[in-house]
């Protein structure tokens, strides 16, 4: 990848954000910034933060990291390194049938131009499918997508349903 199509911390944090919009179970989300680079974190007091005023070294940036809870009460977080290779597992990796064809967008996302890319917004179920793969290596809970591109579940009772009623796991919702 070439230094101009480099993905900003921005764009990673926007995903970040779009997932945890998109996953209210998530708990205690605490956003900070670190600093990235070799050896960073002797630049963290003893309680783990970045001073503002820290003195940077050369090969040492700024960056974020969000923190929550996960449904099992399991400490997470996310950072735009992990949230990189949650992108590039969606890009590169091999996904075949409906996932491959979920995951064109992110796909096509990531070739434009870095100009264009910064112009286009990725969806919210979007981002929660990187965030996902940088989190567990794979989608562990749906993202509204599914619907869109398919349509409905298909539920050969429906005529027979009271129109209040649904199926027992949602089908005609």
């Amino acid at each position: 990848m070439s230094g101009e199509h480099l993905i900003s911390d921005d764009e990673t944090r926007q995903f970040a954000e779009g997932f945890l919009e998109a996953s209210p179970w998530l708990g205690d989300a605490e956003w900070e910034n670190i600093v990235t680079g070799p050896n960073a974190a002797y630049l963290a007091g003893f309680d783990g933060a970045f001073a503002a005023d820290a003195e940077l070294a050369e090969g040492h940036r700024w960056s974020w990291r969000v923190s929550f809870s996960d449904p099992t009460g399991t400490k997470r977080s996310l950072s735009h390194e992990t949230v990189l290779k949650g992108l590039s597992h969606i890009v590169y990796g091999d996904h075949t049938g409906s996932e491959g064809f979920r995951y064109m967008r992110i796909r096509q996302w990531f070739t434009e131009p870095t100009e264009a890319r910064r112009s286009i917004q990725l969806s919210s179920p979007d981002h929660s499918a990187i965030c996902q793969w940088a989190l567990y290596g794979k989608t562990v809970f749906p993202t509204g997508e599914t619907e869109k591109i398919f349509g409905k579940k298909l539920d050969l009772f429906e005529d027979q349903r009271s129109s209040g009623s649904q199926a027992p796991d949602g089908l005609n919702a």
